[in-house]
């Protein structure tokens, strides 16, 4: 019996025969590409007559969702490769011909190398014999290694629904013929499909790609490709989350450094990182000598550590660190904040001797569920990573790592599930995941436990004994990196960040020039009170209802108008950034109500 996972890849890949099968009802002399299973349904790529048009879309899809009512069986047959080949000649479908020799050539490798497309692109890989599989369906046969239903019934009609148009050229080369990608949203039942689809719609309004530049926060250039400026409104959010950071995500206990981005290739050589990362960092050379920027913080403090003398007094030392970090990310992974080249985190690296381990992880546990209460997240799965097939030292040296892990986990009563082979390639570590508000899942927090890259540096301390010992570093960061914290808040908010993380906080809005010296003076009041509380004061020329709507749509917390009624009770008419109508507030009162919002992070 397959699992839910299984039956859903199968019906969507069930669902990209059927739209070949459609189209070539349409196109008699389409050429087939490959049609592959995606995380939200399907695709598939075809080299057509004319190019489709978006009135195609409805009349597949209707005739696909008649061959589905048609209860039509999935039939595997298997043929030789020179049996396949003679088949696919007499339908004139070459593509289908280049995978079979492709695969009949070099077995699983270069057929998973054609754009992404391995489900389609491999059915070598189940026939040992050198065979190939091919699935009828109906009258339509197609090149594929499966998995299928076994019937269309199996199929819901309502399920799915062909989505866009996009041009793709074969196997992702430029030299070769661009085809037509369509794509179709399948899930298994017409709910699940609705829910995806309004999911998307409001994703749409929430996307920090395109809010970011409206706010004024962020944008890009293509002369600094995945690397963020940060707009003045952007500064002042990482502004604040930097403070956050400090008061909050590192507390007490914690001394700050701040150590060079460029090094030595020789310092990452020691770490351990040129040989497992040395592909996705950038390099340069000077004076014949190799330099990497820094992708990760912790090769520079081990340096730094080494260079001290500490005894088991000294720790655990808590160094912190955000600065700037440079990864070499492939351009068509670039996306928005989440994905970039250049961020920094909420880093740390804690040198603990091995009795210390398990109470500074139990004390790092509390931290994050205190960090994430703030935003309104909550964790939702917790996960062990353990040894990876590339990786430094033993798994003698490893088990007691992961078992150090586990048993702080266990003492602070944590649910969590083992991921084999997900640790870092220097030692075991915590991933948590939390669900924004649209219930996406996204992994920011890690604790991650090394006892390599401390004998690598041959860092010691004088143990109580006078021993020299090697120290435990606990690597650990808790809102990620800024950039991609920054994309989740503002999505999660929609843009409307909560009062003390707001670019402005409040604007005041006079009704007519009249008011311009009362609302002067109740800038001044709140500014006296609350000294870096960002206010603005529009007395623009144009009209009331125009200045407000524009504060609005900044999304800015409060918009303060004052007309005579105000200036008479010494009051502000107080306006939420939806249209909310909050009434005349005294200033004090609404001053002391701003303070708290800010002071609490409410």
């Amino acid at each position: 019996m397959s699992t839910p996972d299984e039956k859903l890849h199968n019906i969507r890949h069930s669902l990209a025969h059927l739209l070949a099968s459609a189209v070539l009802e349409m196109f008699p002399d389409a050429q087939l590409g490959v049609g592959p299973v995606i995380d939200t349904g399907f695709y598939y790529d075809f080299l057509l007559p004319r190019p489709l048009v978006l009135e195609d879309l409805p009349k597949l899809q209707k005739r696909m969702r008649e061959l589905a009512k048609s209860k039509v069986a999935f039939e595997r047959q298997e043929l030789s490769f020179a049996d396949a080949t003679k088949f696919f000649e007499g339908k004139n479908q070459p593509f289908k011909i280049e995978l079979i020799d492709n695969i009949e050539k070099f077995g699983t490798t270069k057929a998973n190398e054609i754009d992404g497309s391995a489900p389609d692109a491999n059915p070598a890989e189940q026939n040992p014999d050198g065979t190939v599989s091919l699935y009828k369906t109906g009258e339509f046969i197609d090149l594929c290694r499966g998995g299928h239903v076994e019937n269309t019934a199996e199929i819901d009609p309502d399920s799915f629904v062909l989505d866009r148009i996009s041009g793709a050229y074969w196997r992702g080369d430029q030299a070769n013929p661009q085809m037509q990608r369509i794509y179709g949203l399948a899930f298994e039942s017409k709910a699940e499909l609705i829910a995806h689809i309004e999911l998307r719609e409001e994703l749409e309004k929430r996307d920090h790609r395109i809010l970011g530049p409206q706010l004024g926060m962020f944008m890009f250039h293509e002369y600094a490709p995945g690397i963020p400026f940060y707009l003045p409104k952007g500064t002042i959010v990482r502004n604040e989350l930097e403070k956050f950071v400090r008061e909050v995500s590192y507390g007490e206990g914690y001394s700050e450094v701040r150590l060079p981005q460029l090094f030595d290739s020789e310092l990452f050589k020691t770490s351990g990182h040129w040989e497992h990362y040395k592909d996705d960092m950038f390099t340069l050379e000077s004076e014949n000598r190799v330099f990497g920027l820094k992708p990760m913080n912790c090769p520079g403090q081990m340096l730094m550590f080494k260079q001290g003398l500490y005894s088991y007094k000294d720790l655990p030392l808590r160094l912190a660190e955000m600065t700037t970090l440079y990864r070499n990310e492939l351009s068509g992974t670039l996306s928005g904040l989440t994905r970039v080249r250049a961020f920094a985190q909420d880093d740390a690296h804690i040198f603990v001797t091995p009795d210390q381990i398990k109470d500074e992880v139990a004390a790092l546990l509390s931290r994050v569920t205190a960090v994430y209460d703030v935003f309104g997240m909550k964790i939702e799965k917790v996960t062990v990573g353990t040894k990876p097939e590339q990786s430094l030292g033993s798994k003698e040296e490893w088990d007691p790592a992961e078992a150090a892990l586990k048993a702080a986990l266990d003492e602070a009563g944590w649910q969590y599930e083992i991921e084999e082979g997900d640790g870092a390639f220097y030692g075991p570590k915590i991933d948590m995941r939390i669900k924004d508000v649209l219930g996406r899942e996204w992994q920011l927090a890690t604790i991650q436990l090394d006892f390599q890259m401390p004998q690598r540096f041959g860092l010691e301390y004088v143990s109580n004994d006078g021993s020299r010992q090697t120290p435990i570093v606990i690597h650990r960061a808790i809102l990620g990196s800024f950039e991609r914290f920054m994309a989740i808040l503002i999505e999660q908010y929609a843009g409307a960040l909560p009062v003390w993380v707001a670019p402005v906080q409040a604007t005041i809005v006079p009704v007519s020039e009249k008011q311009n010296e009362f609302a002067q003076k109740v800038l001044s009041e709140i500014k006296a009170a609350i000294p870096n509380a960002r206010i603005e004061l529009d007395v623009r020329s144009e009209s009331m209802g125009k200045r407000i709507r524009e504060a609005s749509k900044q999304k800015v917390p409060y918009i303060l108008v004052v007309g005579d009624k105000e200036i008479e009770a010494q009051a502000v008419a107080v306006r939420g950034r939806n249209d909310e109508d909050l009434g005349a507030i005294a200033i004090a009162e609404f001053i002391a109500k701003l303070q708290t919002e800010i002071t609490e992070r409410k």
